[in-house]
């Protein structure tokens, strides 16, 4: 029996040390002085670490404002998410009306439509309302791309709630938008917290429709931001590495947060309900 436990700690220790090693040399790169960044051989460990890389990148760089752009982009996707499919998983899920299957297997063949074909549509839209170049125009794109998973993962989570408890909180007086408020979406925890940790990483991390999208510097995301400061300045590693740990620490401390209602919520949300 030790030797199957050994092996196996053995090959998560070498698993683990190959994820977390390029997160740690790029958060060490952010710290070396240039010099150090091109020594040979390698130096894991910089002879005097500084931080002006993050300072440069925060105060000199607009980083900081790229950060506030992010958080309040996340943000209001995630909200806007939802507040808009929660009702609409529900309605799917419990509510008996005309073309309610088509719905749903509309929701499911979304999964086939590659999200490249979205954008010269949404670029199109978002010209003609007056909302390119805007945040605003980012979270209607970024909604676009993430309402029909979350529609589909709340419904799914929704069928199997029991719903002896809904129809307690009718027989008790409750309307349906209260039995959804009072019953439903307290038992829901789980799959909301997946659902917004889910779309709070694609508006965080998405680039593709913020570098088409967005023209103005003082608009960027941390997403474009980072692209602009690779391509304005390809030497400046440390520049770079501090921008990109910047970027990947909310998301992993997000993540650690919520990790087991994240995973509990995702793995209800993928099983296809009744």
């Amino acid at each position: 029996m030790r030797r199957p436990a050994l092996g196996t700690a053995v090959v998560l220790a070498l698993l683990t040390a190959a994820v977390a090693f390029p997160f740690y040399w790029m958060a060490l790169s952010s710290t070396k002085t240039f010099s150090e960044l091109f020594a040979l051989p390698p130096r894991f460990w910089p002879r005097h670490p500084t931080l002006a890389a993050y300072r440069d990148v925060l105060f000199t760089q607009g980083f900081l404002r790229y950060l506030a752009n992010s958080l309040v982009v996340a943000g209001a996707t995630v909200a806007l998410d939802l507040a808009i499919a929660a009702p609409g998983a529900y309605a799917l899920a419990r509510l008996r009306f005309r073309f309610r299957r088509l719905g749903g297997l509309a929701l499911g063949l979304i999964y086939l439509i590659p999200p490249i074909l979205l954008v010269v549509p949404l670029f199109a839209l978002l010209t003609g309302l007056g909302l390119r170049d805007s945040l605003a125009g980012l979270v209607v794109a970024y909604l676009a791309q993430t309402l029909p998973v979350s529609l589909y993962m709340l419904a799914n989570y929704f069928r199997a709630l029991p719903p002896e408890l809904e129809e307690a909180a009718r027989v008790d007086g409750c309307s349906r938008p209260g039995v959804l408020m009072r019953v439903v979406l307290p038992l829901s925890a789980p799959a909301l917290t997946g659902v917004g940790v889910y779309t709070f990483l694609i508006a965080w991390n998405e680039f593709l429709l913020a570098y088409i999208l967005l023209d103005s510097p003082e608009k960027f995301t941390l997403a474009k931001g980072l692209y602009h400061l690779f391509s304005s300045y390809h030497t400046a590693w440390d520049r770079v590495m501090a921008a990109s740990v910047l970027m990947t620490v909310p998301v992993l401390a997000l993540f650690l947060v919520f990790q087991r209602r994240l995973v509990a919520g995702l793995t209800a949300g993928g099983v296809k309900g009744a």
